[in-house]
């Protein structure tokens, strides 16, 4: 995958976990999202209809990620799948529901099924598209630190995980934890490409 040739990327060799997610906070501002939404849902329809059906989980955005609801909304050949969200409980890990559930706000702003939501099973599920802050071409990935994403991958490892980003956001490499699950592939707004590790 390319990565941004900057100095800024440069010098972040050594950089810390938060020292990322600042880069790419300050890099992603004033990027028009409901373009590069646009191109990368078409990049990730397209790939969608080649693949066996199944259930996609996907995100719903919270401000200034990558909205990819027309996925499930559109009508094309990708409605062969079923798909799936998820909710932010309080405590404890996400919950997967039905793309169609009622919906609330989450108090960080982004909607979310209602808790009484009827739940979908995890066995059912093929692919997660995941968001992130930043991405390496690895399949590296830096969210915003809570660990939600690890931790519903690590149990979910018959599933194909698909990091959703922009090519401004994929870099040379990332420091990893234990805990932290790469992605198999990279979905941006030029192509989605299988990583190699």
């Amino acid at each position: 995958m390319p990565h941004p040739r900057s100095e800024v990327n440069i010098g972040g060799v050594g950089w810390t976990k938060a020292e990322w997610r600042d880069w790419a906070l300050a890099r992603r501002t004033g990027a028009s999202m409901a373009e590069l939404s646009a191109l990368v849902t078409t990049v990730l329809s397209a790939w969608l209809d080649l693949q066996p059906p199944t259930t996609v989980l996907l995100y719903r955005a919270m401000a200034g990620e990558l909205s990819l609801g027309l996925l499930a909304d559109a009508p094309s050949s990708t409605q062969r799948h079923q798909w799936a969200t998820t909710r932010t409980p309080a405590t404890g890990p996400l919950t997967l529901h039905r793309w169609d559930s009622p919906l609330e706000h989450h108090h960080f702003g982004f909607l979310q099924p209602i808790a009484t939501a009827p739940l979908v099973s995890a066995a059912t599920i093929g692919i997660v598209l995941v968001p992130g802050l930043v991405f390496d071409g690895a399949g590296g990935r830096i969210g915003y630190g809570k660990g939600y994403y690890d931790r519903l991958l690590a149990d979910l490892p018959w599933a194909v995980p698909v990091g959703v980003t922009t090519t401004a956001l994929v870099v040379g490499a990332l420091p990893t934890g234990p805990h932290d699950v790469a992605m198999k592939a990279l979905a941006t707004e030029q192509a989605l490409q299988y990583v190699t590790r």
